[in-house]
């Protein structure tokens, strides 16, 4: 769940605050010894002090929250067991790769083991185009199975098709459920393999439905695999080149500034710059200076300056930020190239964490402020379009945490009440541009301000009633997103009765036709989270919430969403017959004809925080 990105923050700080505090306990038990202090004879979580104080007590720091970090002693036997399982997949996985290597089998199934071929047997050609193949068994596929084969008949059977391919394989496991009161366990569990050969690779994607025996004292056992929802990718490989040290490395600035990972950042920058170490800046992509070739803006962390690289002919890039007046140290997100004044040529709005800041391009690349505005938030992303039509360019501007927050926090997550609902963030702000740089704040007069303080992280503009003026999506990443229907220059947010609230951890919009029906349809980024599929379907999640709660908290795990246009004002969820749920951690992500079919291809982009050492949070 989205939870975990919390509780993963606030256990580092947790960290250092019981180191801290474990500096000051040794220290006062010295002393305490010194001084003949009487070892405590009350409660162990409490810490004797000194004499003279005998009635005061320390209790631990935030003991509690640790002990809930393991299931067992929380009564999550249900995570506890997906742990166990786990495990035991992870050796399976082992033999997948390598399926000739030496193992003890019994310590991973039962004696009578009965599993389904690890690729079904209905599996057939679905796509073909482009060096590209898909290919599919039916939904469910598994029921029309016989699971007569062993273990490692299906594991070694499996494996062998992977032989020299390096295949590395993963699992999710998203449903745990005990049966006959712990006498069997239920795991439903995504299969993902990817395998490259000397001229394709391979992709795989499964549903593994698994029953366990659990064993006294030792690992859980496997008496049945039954596998359904078989996807396989093979495609003529594709052979990608970082060109990235190519491209941009003849630059001076490229090395010391680019070169560097965020932890030397950290341990480099004062945080109240702004230095956000999730890393959510973005870049902005137009021609600045007019010569046909499309140039790139490097929105950086406060402290860092602005990069603004020229894209020269020959295929490299010239930094130019400080000649084209564009090299802010302020704390940048966001930042769009547009035409501000329709005079033919990209200008520039950059929003920080104090300011959106509109630059006039003087035609040449080179640019000069015109307008700016405080915004009660800092800015994390923005979209633009002629709401009113009249002919120029109008900003929306989405705030995610306050000023306040930016400045005082290195994430500035804040606290959104209720979790999974939230309209408590720092408000979003709309530019209505009147004409020669002439700009107003304008949210409440349009109609922007109602649901306007859900945590917003992306929007984007499309006119999905066909009515002529552009409408607004917005996604909220703990609040209900909202769509703003454009009613002659007023907004009206009928997310609910358009059906696309999509209550999730939204992370980005995008617009596309995917069937072709000429309808702008909806695809939203959102996080999937395996363990949050796995616990809000327990009996023991939020006992005594409601059931619409629940389902809003399953709905927040569940992962990416596309809502199909109806043509009604109405969108309907084909997330799922659709196939395209799993985008994992999804930041963001497009719609894009990639082979060029003539049909849409979705993009997405995911992940999370990558350090130098991976088990260091």
């Amino acid at each position: 769940m989205k939870c975990g990105l919390t509780q993963m923050f606030r256990f580092v700080r947790i960290d250092f605050q019981i180191i801290a505090f474990t500096f000051v306990c040794c220290a006062i038990g010295v002393a305490a010894v010194g001084v003949g202090a009487e070892p405590s004879s009350q409660n162990s979580n409490t810490a004797a002090t000194v004499r003279g104080f005998d009635n005061t007590r320390f209790n631990r720091p935030f003991q509690e929250d640790l002990d809930r970090m393991d299931p067992s002693a929380d009564g999550w036997s249900t995570e506890s067991f997906s742990d166990a399982a786990m495990a035991q997949l992870k050796k399976i996985g082992a033999q997948i790769a390598s399926p000739d290597s030496d193992f003890d089998w019994s310590t991973l199934r039962t004696a009578n083991c009965q599993c389904t071929p690890l690729q079904p047997e209905a599996v057939a050609e679905n796509f073909s185009v482009g060096g590209i193949a898909v290919y599919r068994s039916g939904r469910h596929s598994a029921d029309a199975q016989e699971g007569s084969n062993t273990l490692e008949e299906v594991v070694s059977t499996y494996g062998q098709k992977f032989a020299g391919q390096h295949p590395h394989v993963h699992f999710k496991i998203f449903r745990v459920e005990s049966i006959e009161s712990g006498r069997s366990w239920r795991t439903l569990v995504y299969f993902q393999l990817g395998a490259t050969g000397v001229a394709h690779a391979t992709q795989v994607t499964a549903t593994w439905d698994c029953e366990w025996q659990p064993q006294p004292g030792s690992a859980p056992r496997l008496s049945s695999l039954r596998v359904s929802e078989y996807e396989g990718v093979a495609s003529a490989r594709l052979r990608l080149i970082d060109a990235t040290e190519a491209v941009l490395g003849k630059a001076n600035e490229f090395v010391p500034q680019f070169s560097r990972g965020l932890d030397y950042w950290v341990g480099t920058l004062d945080r109240r710059l702004g230095l956000d170490i999730v890393g959510i800046h973005g870049v902005a992509i137009g021609d600045v200076d007019n010569d046909g070739l499309d140039d790139i803006y490097f929105c950086e962390p406060g402290g860092l300056p602005n990069r603004l690289y020229l894209h020269k002919s020959d295929g490299t890039a010239r930094e130019v930020s400080a000649v084209a007046g564009v090299d802010y140290l302020e704390a940048t997100r966001s930042a769009l190239f547009l035409d501000l004044d329709n005079d033919g040529d990209q200008d520039l709005v950059a929003g920080s964490d104090r300011f959106v800041i509109f630059c006039e391009n003087d035609g040449f690349g080179r640019f000069h402020q015109r307008a700016a505005f405080k915004t009660p938030a800092a800015i994390v992303s923005m979209a633009a379009a002629d709401y009113d039509l009249d002919g120029d360019l109008d900003v929306y501007a989405c705030g995610y945490f306050t000023k306040e927050d930016a400045a005082e926090s290195s994430i500035g997550l804040g606290n959104p009440i209720p979790f999974h609902d939230a309209n408590n963030g720092a408000k979003n702000s709309f530019f209505r541009c009147d004409g020669d740089w002439t700009f107003v704040e304008a949210t409440a007069a349009v109609g922007l301000d109602q649901d306007n303080r859900r945590f917003s992280l992306a929007a984007s503009w499309e006119d999905y009633d066909l009515d002529g003026d552009p409408d607004l999506y917005v996604a909220n990443d703990y609040g209900r997103n909202c769509l703003y229907r454009n009613d002659n220059g007023h907004f009206v947010n009928v997310a609910a009765e358009a059906g696309v609230e999509d209550i999730s951890a939204g992370m980005s919009i995008s617009w596309g036709d995917y069937n072709r029906d000429g309808l702008p349809d909806i695809y939203v980024s959102n996080m999937f989270s395996s363990a949050g599929n796995r616990i809000s379907y327990q009996r023991q999640f939020k006992e005594g919430a409601t059931e619409e709660t629940i389902k809003d908290y399953q709905k927040f795990a569940h992962g990416n969403t596309l809502f199909a246009n109806s043509g009604d004002g109405t969108f309907r969820d084909v997330t799922d017959e659709s196939g395209v749920t799993l985008g994992r951690w999804a930041w963001g992500s497009d719609f894009i004809d990639i082979n060029n079919d003539g049909w849409e291809d979705l993009f997405v982009t995911n992940g999370m925080l990558t350090r130098d050492d991976p088990n260091d949070l």
